[in-house]
């Protein structure tokens, strides 16, 4: 019932903040910037309401079933730093380097609050700088995901559905509960993000959003020591995005260009390149990500034998995807 409860609260109060968050970026002039034969770009602000539903919906929770733990409080607190930051980052367009410091301070809160990857034979110094590397990582690859109507609520909703399969089945009541906040904040979303798109997340949005996936992705158990393959899980239902930022970086290396500057070698923006409409490359998108959900449901529940094989195909499907999309010529 608190599942239940929980995805219909965040869900009707996505679709009741929508429509205020066009209104506040029309208030304050923050638009996106206008795509090609776009005379002006579409609010983007919507990741405001994602995250105020996401909040009210887990407080809500709270207050029936009385879970609220240091983990949960840092993971609200430090998320809510990390809206903040995407808001700044939409209205004024932050300097990357406060951008990364402030990231990192949220990162630190949920250290702090006791939320760090304890992988056994680590010690807890190693721990803690993965978790640093993981969740920034993570964080700022939806940021940069974010490029496509639909694509990043899409993707959002297929990982946390996946992260949910396992932390029920570990019976993780705070993780799945988490999940299904995000899952329902998304679903409400898409209403107004699936293209044509009337508003964007923003920075606010997929910044929120890859934070609280990866904050969630390390706090779930994923085997025990006898099955080392199952570590990689969560590495691998998040696979999408860090192969999407890879693949980003080594265009633009090749290029020459830095690899901080704006391109269009998005795996996403390719596959309009080769003449795919939005919605079918978001679709292409949406059963890739599927296809690596459930490799990563085969892997965790699996033995080391089976997952091994089921590591090698998803690396070989990554690696023909990317060479040969990676031919398509594009404009910068």
């Amino acid at each position: 019932m608190i599942y239940f409860l929980t995805f219909c609260i965040v869900f009707i109060l996505t679709l009741i903040f929508a429509p205020a968050t066009i209104k506040i970026s029309e208030r304050f002039d923050i638009f996106a910037t206008p795509k090609k034969g776009e005379i002006k770009g579409k609010p983007c602000l919507g990741g405001i309401g994602i995250f105020a539903a996401f909040t009210v919906a887990l407080l809500s929770a709270c207050f029936f079933r009385k879970f609220c733990n240091a983990h949960l409080s840092g993971l609200i607190i430090a998320s809510g730093l990390i809206s903040a930051l995407g808001v700044i980052d939409d209205a004024k367009n932050l300097d990357p380097l406060k951008k990364i410091i402030g990231e990192l301070i949220a990162i630190l809160i949920l250290v702090l609050s006791g939320t760090f990857t304890k992988i056994a034979f680590f010690p807890i110094w190693v721990n803690i700088l993965i978790t640093f590397i993981w969740i920034l990582f993570i964080t700022n690859a939806f940021n940069l995901l974010d490029i496509v109507d639909g694509l990043t609520s899409g993707l959002v909703i297929i990982v946390s559905l996946t992260f949910l399969v396992i932390s029920l089945v570990n019976k993780d009541f705070l993780s799945s509960v988490i999940l299904v906040a995000l899952i329902g904040s998304h679903l409400g979303f898409l209403r107004y993000n699936y293209p044509p798109a009337r508003l964007y997340m923003g920075d606010t949005g997929s910044l929120f959003s890859g934070f609280v996936l990866a904050a969630v992705a390390i706090n779930i158990s994923y085997s025990s020591l006898e099955r080392t393959i199952a570590l990689v899980t969560p590495v691998l239902a998040l696979s999408l995005p860090i192969y999407d930022t890879f693949f980003l970086m080594i265009m633009r290396v090749k290029k020459g260009k830095s690899i901080f500057n704006k391109t269009n070698d998005h795996f996403a923006l390719r596959l309009l390149t080769m003449g795919n409409g939005v919605r079918k490359s978001i679709w292409i998108m949406y059963l890739f990500s599927i296809f690596l959900a459930i490799s990563s449901l085969i892997v965790v529940f699996s033995s080391n034998a089976i997952g091994g094989i089921m590591l090698f195909a998803v690396v070989l499907v990554f690696v023909i995807m990317g060479k040969k999309v990676g031919m398509v010529k594009i404009d910068d």
